[in-house]
């Protein structure tokens, strides 16, 4: 099989597979009413829905025979918008992440996120303990954590806080306990794997700490302080952190009773372009793919559209048209079969940041696996197209 082709059958596999949808943050996922948390919950659900994903001739064709104004503008017309910018414009963040996060399950047995509950009178003693911890008083802070933690046994951030205050009193290794038994009361927050990579660095244990780091960006998905302690501890690690794959060169948006799309009609971008804005334009189009004739992010779009930025982009390479790195690692991603992981973590979780709370342990371990490989290889090792952008 030649290079091409096997781009051309990977692409296919990412369009085909079956997909999981995020619903949308303001939906309740579990029939309550309005209240506790529903307004946060995410989820994934199961969708066996047959479909099929557009190729670029029949996305061109269904754009021009469409009722819908679509007016298609150059990307450098676009005003108030720099290049770098375009990722945030795009795949805007979501609601803001919840304090703690805890897993339960609904009714139809489906993963649902919401936010933890604690003791009142525990938590007046850790807030009372914060006092003491911000001043380095940690011998005092600690007995006040102890009792909080007494007083509530499941206070996750009573036995968090506990393995803080033995880290910083300089033993990483009653920190590292103390972050275990947090990670039993709740295995859902990815605090716990990241403090746990920190007291593993202090123990000089790099091989469990590069994992309890990639397992806390698994579950918070390009967390700031993570990469930033990654991008710190990258020679002591050994480890190569890499920047993001996807960064897009094209905008889709409803404008009146239309949609402008801009695009640099050089670039294989312009595919994923174009498809956007077929999402946002037809809703007959969102109700063959998802059932739901209403707008919400959905990774079956993502799907559809990145593989269609693929295919382009794979035409273009057998047109002899200049390889764009960002675009090779997509591809090489794509062809390793860690394309749906790489829309996950790259987009899905932008949009619904506890997105990965409500995957199965499968389809966690496979995320865990994607960021080992491919956002924090080891130095020498992963994949040999990795690019700094």
């Amino acid at each position: 099989m030649s290079r091409s082709h096997s781009r051309w059958v990977a692409v296919l596999l990412l369009t085909s597979a079956c997909a999981t949808t995020p619903r949308p943050a303001s939906e309740s996922a579990s029939g309550e009413g309005s209240g506790e948390a529903v307004a946060l919950n995410v989820r994934s659900v199961p969708d066996s829905r047959s479909r099929h994903f557009l190729t670029p001739p029949e996305l061109m064709k269904r754009i021009e025979s469409s009722p819908v104004q679509y007016l298609i503008q150059d990307l450098e017309s676009l005003k108030g918008v720099a290049p770098e910018q375009l990722v945030d414009v795009v795949w805007p963040h979501g609601p803001e992440p919840l304090d703690v996060p805890v897993v339960a399950r609904s009714a139809d047995g489906s993963r649902v996120v919401r936010p933890a509950k604690f003791n009142p009178e525990a938590m007046a003693l850790i807030h009372q303990a914060e006092v003491h911890y911000r001043a380095e008083r940690y011998a005092e802070a600690e007995k006040l954590y102890a009792q909080a933690l007494e007083k509530e046994p499941g206070n996750y951030l009573a036995a968090l806080n506990l393995g803080d205050a033995a880290l910083f009193s300089g033993d990483p290794k009653t920190a590292l306990t103390r972050y275990e038994r947090a990670a039993r009361i709740n295995p859902d927050d990815h605090r716990s794997y990241f403090y746990r990579g920190t007291a593993l660095v202090h123990l000089d244990r790099m091989a469990e700490a590069r994992d309890m780091y990639a397992r806390a960006l698994t579950l918070r998905p390009e967390h700031p302080y993570v990469t930033h302690a990654l991008d710190q501890n990258a020679d002591t690690l050994g480890i190569r952190l890499q920047p993001r794959v996807l960064r897009p060169r094209a905008l889709a948006r409803v404008e009146g009773k239309g949609v402008s799309v801009h695009i640099d009609p050089a670039s294989p971008w312009f595919a994923y372009g174009l498809c956007k804005a077929l999402w946002l334009g037809e809703e007959s189009h969102r109700e063959e793919m998802t059932g739901e004739r209403d707008y919400h992010p959905t990774n079956i779009e993502e799907l559809e559209c990145l593989g269609l930025l693929g295919a382009v982009y794979a035409r273009f390479q057998e047109e002899g048209k200049p390889k764009d790195p960002a675009l090779e690692r997509f591809m090489r991603i794509v062809e390793d079969g860690y394309g749906k992981e790489l829309i996950l973590y790259e987009v899905l979780a932008r949009q619904a940041p506890h997105v990965v709370l409500t995957l199965d342990p499968e389809a966690r371990e496979r995320l865990h696996q994607y960021v080992l490989r491919y956002v924090m290889p080891l130095e020498g090792e992963g994949d040999p197209g990795n690019i700094s952008l």
